[in-house]
C-alpha cells in the first residue's frame, strides 16, 4: 500500500527527567531557508514562496485551502509550492497556543495522503515523492516538506531547536481489506462518471446515416473516422488495432488536471476539445473498441485506496479478457511528449491482469466484474511480433 511516511521526534531524556518542551529563537522564514538550504538547488528554484511578509493574505488562504489551518490556529508561518506537474512543497507553521498540534498534524497528514492520490497513475515520479515526504513535529512547530531530500531537511530542521519532546502520530484513515486480502472498493462518488452511450455513433459509423446524430456525435464520429482511416489496416489482427487506439488516444489526448472541463468524461472532450479525465479516457476507448467490433466493457472503480473515483476498461481477445488503463498509461509526468509506440513508460497498463491492478491501487466490484487473465496479447508480445 502507497502511504506518506510519517517520521516524527521521539527524543526521551534520562530516566526521571521530566522532557523539556522543544524551543528555537529562529523564525518560520529562518526555519523554512534552512531546510531549504539543505535540498538540490532544483527543489527551491521551482518553488512558489507566500509568507507573512511576501503575502500574507496569500499565505493565509493557502494554509486554509490547503491544510485546513484557520488564521487563529497559527502565529507565524512560511509555505512554498509548486505549480503544475511538480510536487515539492515546503511549510513551516508554529501553532498557536492551545491549538492541539496532534490534530493540526492529522490535517496536514491527510493533505498529503490527498495530494499523493492526485499524482498516483498520473505522474509516478511525483506521487514516489509525495510518498516519501517529511511531516515532522518540534513542540509547536510543524515542518512539511516534500523534497528529493527528506533526512537531510529533517537535520536542517532539528538543529535549530533546543530541548527534547516525545510524539506520537495518528493515521487519517484505516485501509480496509476482504478476506482475499483485497482493498476493498467502497465507491468515492466524488467525481461523475457517466458512462457514454455508443450506439448512434456505432450505427451512424455502420450505415452511413449521421442524419440522426447530435451535433456533438457528429463530430465525435468524424474524428473517429479519421482516426480509423489513418491508424487502422485490414492486415491488422484485433490486438494489433486495439494498440493502435490506445497509443492514438495517448498521443492525442491530455489529462484535465483542473476537472473544470464540461465534457471532461465525455469522448467530445477528448476527440474535439483534446482533453479529459479518466472517464472521457474509458469512454472513447470504449467506442473505439465497439467501431472496431473488439468486445469491450468499461470499469467504474476507484484508486488510492477507494478514495478518488477511476475508471478503465477490460477487452476481450481470442477468449481471454485484458485490462487496459489508457488514463495511467498516458502520465503527467517524464512521459507527457513522447509519442507512445515503442515505449514501455506508455504501456504499463496495456492488456494486463486484474491481478496487476489490485497490486498498483485500483479498486473495483471484484465480484461484479469479469476476471482479466489473459497474458499473450500484451505491449511486449506486440512489439516483438512487429
Amino acid at each position: 500500500m502507497k502511504r506518506v511516511t510519517l517520521l516524527l521526534l521521539s527524543l526521551l531524556l534520562l530516566a526521571g527527567c521530566a522532557p523539556k518542551e522543544p524551543t528555537t529563537d529562529a523564525s518560520a522564514i529562518d526555519l523554512g531557508g534552512v531546510v531549504a538550504e539543505s535540498q538540490p538547488e532544483e527543489f527551491y528554484n521551482g518553488l512558489t514562496p507566500l509568507s507573512s511578509e511576501l503575502d500574507p493574505e496569500g499565505l493565509e488562504a493557502y494554509l486554509t485551502a490547503a491544510y485546513g489551518l484557520d488564521r487563529e490556529d497559527w502565529v507565524d508561518a512560511v509555505a512554498a509550492y509548486s505549480e503544475g506537474l511538480q510536487a515539492y512543497e515546503l511549510a513551516v507553521i508554529q501553532l498557536a497556543d492551545g491549538v492541539d498540534a496532534g490534530s493540526a498534524e492529522e490535517l496536514l497528514l491527510a493533505y498529503l495522503e490527498g495530494r499523493q492520490a492526485d499524482f498516483t497513475g498520473y505522474a509516478p515520479d511525483q506521487a514516489a515523492l509525495v510518498e516519501d515526504a517529511l511531516l515532522l513535529r518540534q513542540g509547536r512547530w510543524l515542518l512539511l516538506a516534500i523534497c528529493p531530500d527528506p533526512e537531510a531537511a529533517k537535520e536542517a530542521f532539528l538543529t535549530r531547536f533546543d530541548g527534547e519532546t516525545t510524539q506520537t502520530a495518528a493515521r487519517p484513515y484505516t485501509v480496509e481489506r476482504d478476506s482475499r486480502g483485497y482493498v476493498v472498493f467502497d465507491p468515492p462518488n466524488e467525481e461523475e462518471m457517466p458512462l457514454y452511450d455508443t450506439a448512434p455513433v456505432m450505427e451512424a459509423y455502420r450505415t452511413g446515416d449521421t442524419s440522426a446524430l447530435s451535433e456533438e456525435d457528429a463530430a465525435i464520429l468524424e474524428i473517429c473516422r479519421q482516426v480509423l482511416e489513418a491508424e487502422i489496416d485490414n492486415d491488422m489482427s484485433p490486438a494489433e488495432q486495439e494498440l493502435a487506439v490506445h497509443d492514438w488516444i495517448i498521443d492525442h489526448a491530455a489529462y484535465d488536471e483542473t476537472h473544470s472541463s464540461p465534457n471532461r468524461s465525455h469522448p467530445y472532450g477528448l476527440l474535439v476539445e483534446g482533453q479529459a479525465i479518466c472517464m472521457g479516457y474509458a469512454n472513447t476507448f470504449q467506442l473505439f473498441m465497439g467501431l472496431l467490433d473488439i468486445p469491450c466493457v468499461t470499469v467504474i472503480g476507484a484508486s488510492s485506496d477507494s478514495r478518488q473515483d477511476h475508471a478503465w476498461n477490460l477487452v476481450q481477445l481470442d477468449g481471454d479478457w485484458y485490462a487496459v488503463d489508457t488514463t495511467w498509461d498516458d502520465p503527467l509526468g517524464g512521459f507527457v511528449d513522447v509519442p507512445a509506440a515503442n515505449e514501455s513508460g506508455h504501456h504499463t497498463y496495456f492488456n494486463v491482469t486484474s491481478d496487476f491492478l489490485r497490486q498498483t491501487d485500483h479498486q473495483w466490484d471484484y465480484d461484479a466484474v469479469q476476471e482479466a487473465e489473459g497474458t499473450y496479447w500484451t505491449w511486449r508480445h506486440l512489439t516483438r511480433r512487429r
